[in-house]
């Protein structure tokens, strides 16, 4: 019985880091899909969104979040699940106090203009 209920604890703590973990945002992904097949131009995340964002960042296939995160001073503990090796996909983070709170995965091919600089932490130093 102590060994069960052991395991049990160690399954339950082991898994509230997925609870943690942020979903996609269909809706917005759509929107920005829309926009740029639309017209084929860069688009102003600044006028597509209808929420409170610092920033954003660009993880592309390959690139782990928790070392992006490092390099930039952020926080994207809650989308570690999401490092791709699809070579088609690029995932678009939003960022507000330091931390990722909404994502996009979008095809490599969309273009978003730079609205907002994200510096690493060598730029402030």
């Amino acid at each position: 019985m102590r060994k069960f209920i052991l395991i049990s604890i160690i399954l339950i703590f082991s898994s509230c880091n997925s609870f943690n973990q942020l979903s996609f945002d269909e809706n917005l992904t759509s929107k920005i899909n829309l926009q740029y097949n639309k017209q084929k131009e860069p688009v102003d995340l600044i006028k597509i969104t209808d929420f409170d964002w610092d920033n954003y960042i660009i993880i592309g296939s390959y690139q782990i979040p928790e070392r992006i995160g490092e390099i930039y001073d952020i926080d994207l503990s809650n989308i570690s699940k999401y490092a791709s090796s699809d070579d088609t996909k690029l995932l678009l983070v939003f960022i507000k106090n330091k931390t990722a709170i909404k994502i996009c995965q979008l095809n490599s091919n969309i273009k978003i203009s730079k609205t907002k600089n994200l510096k690493n932490k060598k730029d402030n130093e």
